[in-house]
């Protein structure tokens, strides 16, 4: 069997399981490890955590199922890396995969091997009681409404991991371990919201932690009164050195016979480089990363067991391939040049010391770049990549090109990518971290570096998706978890591979950090998923579960998911070493240096910044190569005289000027901006002298043009002006006898307007008078028209009339100038054409004989028409129209000499209008010919003056271009 080792997020060590391989580690000296194991089947495919059964392991794994036996609860402790959580993890996986025992229906039964049922929770400095609590409330049955616990016959474990990292509070108490000291003394919590006791039964805790110091708290003795302190010790270098050897020579099984033999000292010359590196490069304010621990060891181990017999033949490969590792775990994180140079030469003494290879220095790092990866063979499958090592740099950087190329063709936001040696490098890592099993990265560099633009371009070429969280106005929790909601479904239940990529400028809270942090350490955030969301995810998940053979309960497809969301995700982080932000975070989150790679982001060096200028002014035209050249040097002489000066800056004020690779971008595109901007303004200038000269032959052709027409203007000018002052004259002739006539018009106006007020008034007075008889004679006519056949029937059907209506009848005979006897009234009524003559009667030539004899009728106080409608109606009418002749007539009488005084002062006015107008259109026809004569005039003066206008023109033009043409 293939035997493989790695360093994963379960703490420890790995080696084989097979009873011969355990026996060989009974020795005391080699005894205090514990380890993990991976089968080789495709590289690295699977894991299973499986502890080596040592006599510390067991020792600890007694001890702590006797603890749980009797419901004590179990607190690890030791340094990080010696394997607290795998010793515990495991332990609880072995009792809770354990046979039930034959009495476990006996109540006197109090083993816990059976029925015991692990859960994780991992704190951190941002654990909040309630995300606490919830999580507790949601492994555990709801037995009675305040009553919680294990299901039938089995007991619930809380492994709670780095119980003694939540930050203090403004009092100095640590919520979250408060809470768990309030279930360890009464068995129980309060209810957030009702208030009321919650009971917790057959549930136990057991933790682990590190010593106080770095982020960790020391835990309340109330506490850790109630646990069983258990201390782990790291392991020796003996025992480490023959575990690592096993496992390398179990893995190198199947190469050449060099290359077995290399595996011994391969792992000295690790061990010692670790331990050195641990003693060397001590963690200070600012490199409070260099923290190292086994689990780097095996983070190193890792990478060189993703290699295989076909890409590493030889020895000299091989050990290149184990600097390359070296530098990926440890050289990368450090924080500057002196440090990696440190390591790199120490690197070359001990492959030197071990027999490992003759290369010198320059040989390892100056003359190449020692690069391995596994995306050197596009078009294959991602899981038919294979591990090898880049032997032609100029075949890699077209690669790269040629991923560039197809990445911007298939993404709408685009990449400009210049592929330096120390970009390439960055890619190279991070491509290395994605291809591991739960491989994590943390970028760490100030803004403007790269790294999030590098992580996609990784992504892509690695074959998996970039996911990245969009910030908004409001965004907050509840949007960020949703967001991880996402995440989760797609790598847990859609089995897709992908990345997540978070930067610091994202973390709007610092609970943000906290679920990175679970997710780096357990990969489960607490309180992520309510309970019917879970039960989604279970039966989503069911159908892949039972395909794969696994565990297809409820607790099993959920505890499958967060495996394969594990599997599936990889996260990147980009932080910068900014402020004390950083050094802040990873003291209070241990995963973000425990779980991650980091790849510390130099600044560029001086060739690689010559790389990007040349690269940016390759397409702008500057005149030759070598002007080219010397702007690209230019550019990178500013920036580092920036660089220097900041450093400077520091030394002398202690104030930091940062300058970082997005800045130097600013640098060329300003200078491309600026080179475009002054190549414009010159183009333009050129332009205008262009023009200039172009206008001046312009200019000489229209000064000969202008002359020639000058003088044939001249005598037109001259012949213009007297015409206009012989017109000149002769209209103010005309002007003065228009004047003349106007005057006598005037007057005759006067006279005729006065004719008119007089005419008017005599008129006036006419109609006045007439006024008066109008209305009755209009009354009685339409009292006439109201008659019909039948009222003069009715008249004519009195034998003998009434008075009245005789009398009406004779005066009706006496104004038709009849006899006025009832008998000619009878005839008079008979006349058909009678109620005609009436209306038609001709009232204006009444003889005043007539009226004479109507007299008397119309002073009988008895004859009125209201009277005499009491006698017949029909008479009335004819009443009122006898009256309104009489009325008429009066009046007509006195209106008729006005009205002949009207009609003479309306002839005589008619005959002064006449007058009148007919001078009127004599002063007309003499203020036309003037206004002709003015219009003439005005022609003429107009016609002098652009003639004028255009020889002062002409003159003008030709003085400037005279003068131009001087100048």
């Amino acid at each position: 069997m293939n035997i493989q080792w790695v360093g994963v997020s379960g703490h420890a060590y790995t080696s084989s399981a097979t009873e011969s391989f355990s026996k060989s580690f009974q020795r005391s000296d080699m005894l205090s490890a514990c380890m993990l194991w991976f089968l080789s089947s495709p590289l690295l495919s699977c894991c299973l955590q499986m502890l080596v059964p040592t006599v510390d392991t067991v020792r600890f794994s007694y001890l702590l199922e006797a603890c749980l036996d009797v419901q004590r609860s179990v607190l690890f402790t030791g340094v990080t890396g010696v394997g607290k959580s795998v010793i515990s993890t495991a332990a609880l996986d072995a009792l809770a995969a354990a046979p039930s025992p034959a009495d476990q229906a006996d109540q006197g039964n109090h083993r816990i091997a059976g029925r015991l049922i692990p859960y994780t929770v991992v704190f951190s400095a941002q654990t909040s009681s309630f995300d606490t609590q919830m999580l507790i409330e949601s492994k555990l049955d709801k037995k009675r409404k305040t009553r919680y616990g294990a299901p039938v016959n089995k007991k619930v474990v809380f492994f709670v991991d780095d119980i003694n990292m939540p930050a203090r509070e403004q009092y100095g108490a640590q919520p979250a371990i408060e809470l768990l000291r309030q279930f360890q003394d009464f068995r129980g919590f309060y209810d957030r919201k009702k208030l009321f006791w919650k009971d917790i039964e057959d549930t136990v805790l057991c933790a682990a932690c590190a010593p106080p110091g770095g982020g960790r708290q020391e835990v309340t003795s109330r506490l850790l009164r109630h646990f069983t302190m258990l201390a782990i010790p790291p392991p020796s270098d003996t025992a480490t050195k023959t575990i690592l050897s096993s496992i390398l020579n179990g893995f190198l099984a199947e190469f050449a016979a060099d290359v077995r033999a290399m595996a011994g000292a391969l792992v000295n010359a690790s061990i010692e480089a670790y331990n050195r590196i641990s003693e060397e490069l001590l963690p200070t304010p600012d490199k409070s990363h260099y923290t190292f621990n086994l689990r780097d060891l095996s983070k190193q181990f890792q990478g060189m067991l993703m290699v295989s017999p076909s890409t590493c033949s030889d020895k000299e490969a091989l050990a290149r391939l184990w600097m390359h590792e070296a530098c990926r775990v440890f050289a990368d994180r450090l924080v500057c040049t002196e440090d990696r140079e440190y390591f790199q030469q120490m690197l070359v003494e001990l492959s030197s010391k071990h027999s490992l290879s003759t290369m010198s220095y320059s040989d390892a790092f100056d003359r190449r770049h020692i690069t391995w990866g596994g995306f050197l063979r596009p078009g294959l499958d991602r899981t038919e990549r294979r591990y090898e090592e880049v032997t032609d740099g100029a075949k890699l950087l077209k690669l790269l090109e040629d991923y560039l190329d197809e990445y911007n063709m298939n993404n709408t936001a685009t990449m400009n990518l210049v592929f330096f040696q120390h970009a390439i490098d960055h890619v190279c890592r991070l491509s290395r971290v994605l291809r591991q099993p739960r491989g994590n990265a943390m970028l760490v560099g100030v803004g403007g570096s790269g790294k999030q633009s590098l992580t996609r371009f990784a992504s892509y070429i690695s074959g998996f998706k970039t996911f990245q969280i969009e910030l908004s106005r409001g965004y907050g929790v509840a949007e960020f978890r949703e967001d991880l909601k996402k995440l989760y479904r797609t790598a847990g239940v859609d089995g897709e591979p992908i990345v997540f990529l978070f930067s610091d400028t994202q973390i709007v809270q610092e609970c943000f950090l906290e679920d990175i942090n679970n997710m780096l350490n357990s990969g489960e955030v607490p309180g992520l998923f309510a309970t019917e969301e879970k039960d989604r995810i279970v039966i989503d998940i069911r159908e892949w579960m039972e395909k794969t053979g696994g565990n297809p309960t409820k607790d099993g497809c959920y505890s499958a998911f967060i495996n394969r969301v594990r599997d599936n995700l990889h996260i990147v982080l980009t932080m910068s070493p900014v402020g004390d932000a950083f050094r802040a975070r990873c003291r209070q989150f241990p995963s973000l240096i425990n779980c991650c790679t980091i790849d510390w982001f130099s600044n560029w060096p001086a060739e690689a910044l010559l790389s990007v200028s040349q690269t940016f002014l390759a397409n702008t035209d500057l005149g030759s190569r070598a002007v080219r050249d010397a702007v690209a040097q230019m550019c990178v002489h500013i920036h580092r005289s920036v660089e220097d000066m900041s450093v400077r800056f520091y030394l002398e004020l202690r104030r930091r000027y940062y300058t970082t690779p997005k800045s130097y971008l600013d640098l060329i595109n300003l200078y491309l901006q600026l080179l475009q901007e002054k190549r414009q303004e010159l183009r333009q200038a050129r332009d205008r002298l262009l023009d200039g000269l172009r206008k001046l032959n312009e200019t000489n052709v229209l000064v000969t043009s202008m002359k020639a027409d000058l003088a044939r203007l001249q005598p037109e000018l001259e012949a213009k002006a007297a015409a206009t002052a012989d017109l000149l004259v002769k209209v103010a002739a005309d002007q003065q006898e228009a004047e003349k006539v106007k005057a006598v018009v005037a007057a005759e106006e006067k006279e005729v307007k006065a004719m008119q007020v007089q005419t008017q008034g005599i008129a006036d007075e006419a109609k006045a008078d007439l006024a008066e008889a109008l209305p009755a004679l209009q009354a009685a006519i339409d009292s006439l028209k109201a008659l019909n056949k039948n009222d003069i029937v009715e008249i004519k059907s009195f034998p003998k009339p009434p008075l009245l209506v005789q009398m009406t009848m004779e005066a009706v005979c006496i104004l038709k100038q009849e006899k006025p006897d009832w008998e000619t009234a009878k005839r008079v009524l008979s006349d058909t054409t009678f109620m005609k003559s009436l209306e038609e009667f001709d009232k204006d030539n009444i003889p005043d004989i007539v009226i004479k004899k109507l007299k008397k009728y119309i002073d009988d106080p008895q004859y009125q028409p209201d009277v005499v409608a009491k006698q017949s109606r029909a008479a009335m009418s004819l009443c009122m129209w006898t009256r309104a002749m009489d009325v008429y007539h009066r009046v007509a009488k006195t209106v008729e000499p006005k009205r002949q005084k009207l009609r003479e002062a309306e002839s005589q006015l008619e005959r002064a209008n006449k007058q009148l107008q007919e001078k009127q259109d004599a002063l007309a026809a003499v203020v036309a010919r003037v206004n002709r004569l003015q219009q003439q005039l005005a022609d003429a003066q107009s016609e002098q003056r652009q003639l004028n206008d255009q020889v002062g023109g002409l003159t003008a033009a030709v003085r400037t271009c005279c003068v131009f043409q001087h100048k």
